[in-house]
């Protein structure tokens, strides 16, 4: 009897070691993750959920991201999507504490604010020119052949004279040895051979301006267009900016990122990245729908009752197409964005410039 319980007892204290030491093993979810949170590298290692915030300019811009937001690509992350007023873009990447860890501007705000390359990189240009010349005072088309001639001695209103749309225009005109001169007098004649440039908001593009021409940015100017085509002095468009400068437009947006927020989430820049270069052509897709287009972009606007810069029916395939939504790596276009960014020194009088160590090259 005493052999018996003494063998009873001892079972009794390996059963309870062994329930122990079970109690003690994490349990494994279907992903081969030990800690239940379904973060698992496949090794069996935990890593961290990727979280960014997203920052795009209202127009052609935010069309670079258009089914990234539509579907709500989040790339097993957490990714946060804001389409914002374009003069306030580059609130988000400056600051001690940046908002953004991606973000659209132009390229000359980019290379002015983040081009020693030290907090952001380039990861790439995402739209290469959407700018066109509008008029309601003029029909004949401007071309390479005639843009000295038409130009000299007008007044241009333009948006942004002072960013990247004037400075533009102002590389232009400089290509066409057209003498210009910024003014503020909007009501002045122009009796010289040197053309007039004035600063312009969007609600002054319309056809009783007092200008020979004016200077927006597709989709906005198909929507100047459709809205006074059945008017006696209809807006139409009388020039391309792009085809003006030649070399198949320039580089207008770009896309950057923050450095380490680069180092620490390669795969996710990679995947990100490559979402955004097939975003060009399934803007262009005759299955994606101009109202698909449209709710995912006035969807992501950060503040509520914002008004869109264009409307469903501006979003054609020909509208599209001109805004010139197309990815092209920051390896790839470093020396046109070195090159293009020199030429806009030289028009706007100041100084726009980036270093190597701005343009990111995956490893």
């Amino acid at each position: 009897m005493k052999k018996f319980l003494a063998i009873f007892l001892s079972l009794l204290m390996l059963v309870g070691v062994s329930v122990a030491l079970i109690a003690c093993v994490p349990a494994s979810d279907n992903n081969g993750d030990t800690t239940g949170d379904g973060n698992d590298d496949g090794n069996g290692s935990q890593t961290a959920t990727v979280e960014a915030d997203v920052y795009a300019p209202d127009g052609a811009p935010a069309l670079a991201l258009a089914q990234l937001m539509s579907e709500e690509m989040q790339f097993g992350g957490k990714v946060t999507y804001n389409v914002v007023a374009a003069d306030t873009i580059q609130t988000y990447v400056t600051g001690n504490d940046p908002q953004a860890e991606l973000c659209i501007l132009p390229v000359n705000a980019a290379a002015m604010l983040l081009g020693t390359g030290e907090k952001y990189q380039m990861l790439g240009a995402v739209t290469h020119g959407n700018l066109y010349v509008l008029s309601a005072k003029h029909t004949e088309e401007i071309t390479a052949e005639n843009a000295a001639e038409l130009l000299a001695g007008t007044k241009i209103g333009s948006l942004q004279l002072e960013n990247f749309v004037g400075y533009a225009l102002r590389t232009v005109l400089s290509k066409y040895d057209v003498s210009f001169e910024v003014r503020t007098d909007k009501g002045e004649t122009n009796e010289t051979e040197t053309a007039y440039l004035y600063n312009v908001d969007g609600t002054e593009i319309i056809p009783s301006a007092d200008y020979d021409y004016m200077i927006a940015a597709e989709p906005a100017v198909s929507k100047k267009v459709n809205a006074t085509k059945d008017t006696p002095k209809p807006l139409k468009v009388v020039g391309d900016l792009q085809a003006l400068y030649g070399e198949n437009g320039y580089p207008q947006a770009v896309l950057v990122a923050k450095k380490d927020f680069i180092a620490e989430n390669a795969a996710f820049i990679k995947d990100f990245t490559d979402a955004v270069a097939a975003n060009a052509a399934w803007l262009l897709e005759e299955e994606t729908q101009a109202q698909t287009i449209y709710d995912a972009v006035v969807g992501h606007y950060l503040k509520e009752g914002t008004t869109p810069t264009f409307g469903v029916s501006d979003l054609t395939k020909e509208v599209i197409g001109a805004c010139a939504v197309r990815f092209d790596s920051a390896a790839s276009c470093k020396a046109r964005v070195t090159e293009f960014l020199t030429e806009l020194s030289v028009a706007a009088n100041k100084t726009f410039s980036a270093t190597d160590a701005f343009f990111y090259t995956a490893a």
